[in-house]
């Protein structure tokens, strides 16, 4: 890989990043206004889901070990990933920022928070893309990988 698009890649790499926290953050600073009022059980769904989140995301992590990066650029200290919760799918660190933002969503009170977690997801589906194409480019078997390992759902190709 050229200097150039070394540079680029790692710019784009860091866009996603600041991109990402930029909606996380303002999902959780922007809602002040109660619209409406979470029920226990909506509160509880939540909290779940908020746990759920940060379980897979430490169940994910511990299996990149050395490969886990702050940016969706390889940094080629590891071999591909396909034990753990990358044997049922391709990007469960996503899934499990989701699945704690929904959470998050969900207790705010605030319907200012659905645009923006719709806006986390549309961007980790993007993120994601452009991720495969790096992986691709590192990663012997990356295809095979691809052909039989969903993006984000069990069971769901994509």
């Amino acid at each position: 890989m050229t200097d150039m698009k070394s540079t680029k890649t790692r710019l784009t790499g860091w866009a996603f990043v600041l991109a990402q926290f930029a909606l996380i953050g303002l999902m959780v600073v922007l809602p002040r206004e109660v619209h409406y009022i979470a029920s226990d059980l909506w509160r509880t769904l939540g909290m779940v889901l908020m746990v759920a989140g940060a379980g897979a995301g430490f169940w994910s992590a511990a299996f990149l070990g050395r490969g886990l990066t702050p940016t969706p650029v390889p940094n080629g200290a590891t071999e591909l990933v396909t034990r753990g919760p990358y044997r049922y799918v391709r990007h469960p660190m996503y899934v499990s920022v989701v699945l704690f933002m929904g959470g998050v969503a969900i207790r705010s009170g605030s319907w200012l928070a659905w645009p923006l977690f719709i806006g986390l997801i549309a961007l980790f589906h993007v993120k994601a893309r452009w991720e495969e194409s790096q992986l691709l480019e590192v990663f012997r078997g990356y295809d095979a990988y691809v052909s039989r390992t969903p993006r984000f759902v069990p069971g769901i190709k994509g």
